[in-house]
């Protein structure tokens, strides 16, 4: 009898997980179908570029990349790069005559943390001088890779628009498996992101650090100055409360995925923990959708390939024809998430990584229990 009740148990925690999965990526995807962005006929004038880094060591071969890139790429634009003082590569980073370099002072005292400190300084140095124009602030990982955005600004802020965010799209690190699984972002993105960033102009499940684009008299009056790991979800949390209208733009940014497992299980381990517990101060709507999606990655392992052995030992639950159906759309909704990445890596060896789908899925089906496990967590910096 426990047994049965156990079997039943986790059967219906994954189904609900199933359906759910399906639910939301479908909606989004079916919604964002005929989302086009607009531009104007020429580029924006006033925008700033700006990076900010931990400046460490470790991240020196990302962070040369991409300050090289981006100058490379938007000649047009002055570069920034904000830091923190007494930073490994300060003094570098000053001495470059590519980029401006912005020291956030030790004794700079404000309730943000890490990288939200870093940019609420810039805010206050040099965004609250001139706060017509717009910046866009990109992590030390990040290759911006097409221009569109720079056309879209001028068009949408004509209509009031006064932030956006990118797509992003991951390029491989060290491990392959990361690599693969890290396609699950693009998938939101051109779906539930695109819904409620691009069809319906509010950043309800927030947005992403990379690229996060907003002009400046926005900034100044929103700020970055909150206690919290997750500083670029909680500024577009406050976004939504004000009702400041946003985009989702047509660029991608190329994003660096997770060199090894572990530090993608602390990068996302602090994406879990920094929203469940900054969720209490979210709008309502916010509270709702995104509150789904943490108790949905709550609870996801269960309709992983290891509770397989409960499915074939136990009873089994009786389930409705279009129930099964959407369990089976769920499936394939997340067998093409990962055969983007294996038509990216191409040929057979491509092809070959589909077989490793349930260990995608796994991965990212057992952060919840890995950042609980963990404990209290502060920012945490991946190698890149």
């Amino acid at each position: 009898m426990i047994w049965s009740s156990l079997v039943s148990a986790v059967q219906l925690l994954g189904i609900l997980v199933g359906v759910a999965f399906t639910a939301m990526v479908g909606l989004g995807l079916l919604a964002s179908t005929f989302y086009r962005t607009e531009r104007a006929d020429e580029p924006v004038e006033n925008l700033r570029l700006v990076i900010p880094t931990v400046a460490a060591e470790h991240v020196r071969p990302a962070l040369v990349e991409t300050i090289e890139h981006t100058v490379s790429t938007f000649p047009d634009y002055e570069v920034y790069c904000v830091l923190d003082e007494g930073s490994d590569l300060a003094d570098e980073l000053v001495a470059r005559d590519d980029v401006s370099t912005v020291v956030v002072p030790d004794g700079f005292d404000c309730e943000a943390v890490a990288k939200g400190r870093a940019i609420q300084y810039f805010i206050e140095q040099v965004v609250a001088a001139e706060p017509e124009h717009w910046y866009g602030f990109i992590d030390d990982d990040n290759r911006i890779l097409d221009d569109t955005f720079t056309y879209e600004i001028p068009h949408y802020e004509a209509r009031g628009y006064r932030a956006m965010n990118p797509v992003l799209i991951p390029r491989p690190g060290r491990s392959t498996l990361t690599f693969m699984t890290d396609h699950i972002r693009y998938v939101d993105d051109v779906s539930i992101y695109r819904l409620f960033n691009g069809v319906l102009g509010r950043p309800y499940l927030g947005f992403h650090g990379e690229l996060l684009c907003a002009r400046g008299d926005v900034l100044t009056d929103v700020g970055f100055d909150r206690d919290t790991i997750v500083e670029d979800f909680a500024f577009a949390l406050e976004l939504a409360k004000r009702d400041v209208p946003v985009w989702q733009s047509a660029t991608r940014v190329s994003v660096l995925s997770p060199h090894d497992v572990r530090s993608f299980l602390d990068q996302r381990a602090r994406w879990y923990l920094g929203i469940a517990r900054y969720l209490p101060r979210a709008p309502l709507a916010s509270q709702v959708v995104v509150g789904l999606r943490i108790a949905i990655w709550t609870v996801a392992v269960t309709s992983s390939w290891v509770f397989l052995p409960l499915w074939l030992l136990g009873h089994g639950l009786a389930l409705p024809g279009w129930f099964v159906v959407l369990l089976a759309l769920g499936s394939l909704l997340y067998v093409g998430t990962i055969a983007i990445g294996a038509r990216r890596i191409g040929g057979l060896r491509g092809t070959a990584l589909l077989v490793l789908t349930p260990v995608y899925a796994l991965l990212e089906q057992v952060v919840p229990l890995y950042a609980l496990w963990t404990g209290e967590r502060d920012f945490v910096v991946i190698e890149k």
